[in-house]
């Protein structure tokens, strides 16, 4: 019986050693997790010290009034000085005249920088009408005149470039201008304290001359001959134009 026993233990023991084979796959070891792994955290940047933050440092050095005031001349100013700013330059001991110079340093900064210019859209010139009419004018008759008036009513357009008289009795004293015909335009003004009065109007050719008036230039009506100047002036600025004074009318 203890015979048996034996040999039983030994087949056990030959059956076990049997089982683990060479070359087996040895266990796996336990990956790391990522959290063991993870990349450490970069460190927080330092935050660029204030001017204010500057200031108080230079000052706690033992640095001079003269030289922060230097120091401060120098710097760009971001912001104004706030109300914190201000007591905590004051409780680090800084006098009021830093405090007060670098406020001031700001607002010369802010008084210095180029103001942004605004864009000026210019008005345009406008143009003068081609074409215009002046009823209610007379013109004066340069010939021999006995017992009637020396001015003759009519109407005075200017279209096409051309100047056109239209006398209202006699067809005959019409005048007709072309604009490259005329050399000159004037006014013929009286002279008076305080200013002189235009009451006549004058285009001049290289051999004539023809001269306008309202047709109640007499009563001191002188509208008429001063549109006719400004009109002509403004058409063709290249025109010669001048004013005669004269003592009567």
């Amino acid at each position: 019986m203890k015979f048996l026993l034996t040999a039983a233990a030994s087949l056990f023991a030959a059956s076990t050693l049997m089982g683990q084979q060479p070359g087996s796959a040895p266990v796996p070891s336990p990956v790391p997790s990522a959290a063991g792994t993870a990349a450490e955290a970069a460190p927080m940047p330092t935050p660029t010290p204030s001017l204010v933050d500057n200031i108080i440092k230079l000052w706690k050095a033992n640095l001079s009034e003269d030289f922060l005031r230097k120091y401060i001349s120098g710097s760009d100013i971001a912001k104004d000085l706030s109300a914190e700013d201000m007591v905590r330059l004051r409780n680090a001991g800084l006098p009021e005249s830093l405090i007060s110079a670098l406020a001031e340093h700001k607002r010369a900064a802010a008084a210095a920088s180029p103001a942004v210019a605004a864009v000026v859209t210019p008005t345009p010139t406008p143009t003068p009408p081609t074409s215009m009419r002046w009823e209610g004018l007379a013109r004066r008759n340069s010939g021999v005149v006995l017992l009637k008036s020396r001015w003759d009513p009519g109407v005075l357009e200017f279209k096409d470039e051309t100047l056109r008289w239209t006398d209202a009795r006699d067809a005959s004293k019409n005048v007709l201008l072309t604009a490259k015909q005329m050399t000159e335009q004037q006014l013929t003004c009286l002279k008076k304290p305080g200013g002189n009065e235009c009451f006549e109007w004058v285009v001049k050719t290289k051999s004539q001359e023809y001269r306008f008036r309202d047709i109640a230039w007499e009563q001191g009506d002188n509208t008429k001959v001063a549109e006719l100047f400004a009109y002509f002036r403004s058409l063709y600025p290249n025109l010669v134009f001048s004013q005669v004074p004269v003592d009567q009318k």
